[in-house]
């Protein structure tokens, strides 16, 4: 037995690791859009997942003041004997934990999987980012971009005590004004008052 995850309410209840798209994306998907769901498990056994987390592609959609779908699934559930691909899914926006934007979408990038390093400063109350840049990162799932306040110093800058790994998607879903910034590559630099400006004078190391 299973039942679809309330994202929404588990995202509430772990603000700092679980990310999932805006209201307004899980509200405006389109038929034939793909949307990745929660199956929770009902008791699962000690050797079984709390969740399998599977794709499911739109064929109906019902508007309201919660948007309400119906869809195909796309995996094969493994641990869930009384699913399989191809059945029928009834599910509302509160459940979906993920889409896709494709590339020709004006709100893709290309880091939205991945994370930033950002000063802790910008996570306070009535904080804002107002610099950031984009440099190589070497890892797959670093973006490259550092983040902050444009009031930290270097020895506060300096100190990883100070920063922490933020979900890229998570920043944009909280601040739409990023989007602007994210879409540029590497060696980007933007900084802003009231609205973001590309520095040219400055560069981060390589």
């Amino acid at each position: 037995m299973w039942e679809l995850e309330n994202v929404v309410k588990t995202s509430m209840e772990h603000e700092d690791s679980f990310f999932i798209p805006s209201e307004i994306e899980r509200n405006n998907q389109e038929i034939e859009n793909e949307v990745r769901l929660h199956f929770i498990l009902k008791n699962p056994s000690e050797n079984e997942p709390r969740a399998e987390r599977m794709w499911v592609k739109i064929t109906n959609r019902k508007n309201g003041k919660k948007t309400s779908y119906a869809g195909v699934l796309i995996n094969k559930p493994v641990y869930i004997k009384d699913l399989q691909a191809n059945d029928i899914i009834e599910f509302d926006a509160d459940n979906i934990a993920q889409v896709i934007v494709k590339k020709d979408d004006p709100s893709w990038i290309d880091s939205s999987e991945k994370y930033a390093v950002v000063s802790k400063m910008c996570m306070e109350k009535n904080s804002v980012i107002r610099f950031m840049y984009r440099e190589k990162p070497d890892r797959n799932e670093d973006s490259g971009w550092r983040m902050f306040t444009g009031l930290e110093d270097d020895d506060y800058s300096n100190d990883p005590e100070n920063l922490k790994l933020v979900n890229v998607g998570y920043l944009l879903s909280k601040d739409p004004t990023l989007l602007t910034p994210l879409k540029k590559g590497y060696g980007a630099v933007f900084e802003r008052e009231e609205k973001w400006e590309k520095i040219e004078d400055w560069t981060p190391e390589a």
